[in-house]
């Protein structure tokens, strides 16, 4: 963030492709969300990111299931530091598809994945990055009480 900015109060900056992605692959949880048959849902995922895409395992009959056919996404990761009071949010747009079969067992991303919920999780989907946006939001340091 520029000084000019700072000076001018504003605390919220976008964060370059590089920043967005090392965010990114720093993170294990996100959230997604899309249009569902039943309406707008957003879900939590554990997921890794293995540049082009992000893939996550669920259940074959989970409601994350209906992602294996091609469906436009957000995809969220948030990364917050409170002892310097701020914090990164990371918005993916891409399109899900069921994943594809890896070329060698080292670019099996789907062994990676630990999902948090219980139960047997095997479908393996994929998201397509089509955009990716960030942006840091920090405190006033001003506005801050002792």
């Amino acid at each position: 963030m520029n000084i000019a900015a700072r000076r001018r109060g504003e605390y919220v900056s976008k964060l370059d492709a590089h920043e967005a992605r090392a965010v990114l692959a720093a993170g294990t949880v996100g959230r997604i969300g899309w249009a569902a048959g039943s309406g707008q849902l957003i879900l939590p995922v554990t997921y890794v990111y293995r540049d082009p895409i992000i893939g996550f395992r669920t259940h074959p009959n989970g409601r994350l299931s209906e992602l294996v056919r091609p469906t436009p996404v957000a995809f969220e990761v948030d990364s917050l530091d409170q002892l310097h009071n701020e914090g990164v949010s990371v918005l993916i747009q891409g399109v899900t598809r069921a994943a594809q079969p890896p070329e060698s067992a080292a670019e099996d991303w789907s062994t990676l994945v630990v999902p948090w919920a219980g139960g047997h999780r095997d479908l393996a989907i994929e998201i397509s990055i089509t955009k990716i946006t960030g942006r840091r939001v920090q405190r006033n340091p001003a506005r801050l009480v002792p």
